[in-house]
């Protein structure tokens, strides 16, 4: 495989990813009250994803830090800039299949610079959806067929909290 490993810890199989081990998922919260969301299409569940915007920590420049990377990922998938991020909590992902852990960020004087979308054909739609209705959002969304990642419940409740 050229991205990913199948390894074997105590008779336990997982996959690991060659490079990018560690990951980043960015909460970012407009002025005005909107959520900064992205929407695409992931193939190993066949269906359109809302997530929050994310990426791999050093898969493409290995001394790039998680803070670094979160304002880069922030960047170009959605179009917004931050002032700073700070990190808000470190896990993994999906411990029983993956080593991969994910840490969240908290963004901070957030605005509009682009378009986003991603890079190399990652086709994201960008949404800034206000805190006020986020959940009416996510279940509507949810009845169009479209999954919800669930760090996105985990981003709600890091919204609620101050800074």
């Amino acid at each position: 495989m050229k991205h990913l490993m199948v390894l074997e810890r105590d008779g336990w199989e997982y996959v690991e990813r060659r490079k990018g081990k560690e990951a980043v998922a960015v909460i970012a919260v407009t002025d005005d009250g909107r959520l900064i969301l992205t929407e695409q299409l992931r193939r190993p569940v066949n269906a359109r994803v809302i997530d929050l915007p994310a990426g791999l920590v050093g898969d493409e420049d290995e001394s790039e830090d998680a803070a670094a990377t979160a304002k880069k990922e922030l960047g170009e998938e959605t179009g917004y800039v931050c002032a700073s991020v700070e990190r808000l909590a470190r896990g993994p992902s999906s411990p029983g299949i993956t080593s991969e852990i994910v840490s969240f960020y908290r963004a901070t004087g957030v605005q509009k610079k682009g378009d986003g979308g991603g890079v190399g054909g990652e086709a994201i739609t960008v949404h800034a959806i206000p805190l006020s209705r986020i959940e009416r959002w996510l279940h509507d969304k949810e009845k169009e067929g479209v999954l919800i990642d669930l760090k996105i419940w985990g981003a709600l409740y890091f919204s609620s909290k101050s800074t």
